[in-house]
């Protein structure tokens, strides 16, 4: 048997509102299936789960990223380090 926390009880009050409805989009609820609100129940599960599992809860691609900007940025000369197009994903040549 599992016991139910009263922090999540509001939200989970707010997701079962939604079979209440044949046609979800017409509930009050109705936010909760917008792109947005997916996309953020998905990365707070996403690192749920990897914090269970002991792992960084940041996935890496963002992180990596992020290094590469500040190396571009932190190197000296700048001319020394390649510049990626983000955008493309190509770098740019070294002359």
């Amino acid at each position: 048997c599992f016991s139910l926390k009263p922090e999540f009880l509001a939200e989970l009050e707010r997701t079962l509102a939604l079979l209440a409805f044949t046609d979800q989009s017409c509930s009050p609820v109705a936010s909760l299936l917008l792109p947005s609100q997916r996309q953020k129940t998905a990365s707070e599960l996403n690192a749920a789960i990897l914090s269970s599992q002991g792992q960084r809860t940041i996935p890496k691609l963002p992180r990596s990223i992020a290094l590469l900007l500040w190396a571009e940025n932190a190197s000296s000369p700048p001319e020394s380090f390649p510049k990626m197009d983000l955008e493309t994903g190509s770098l740019s040549d070294l002359h």
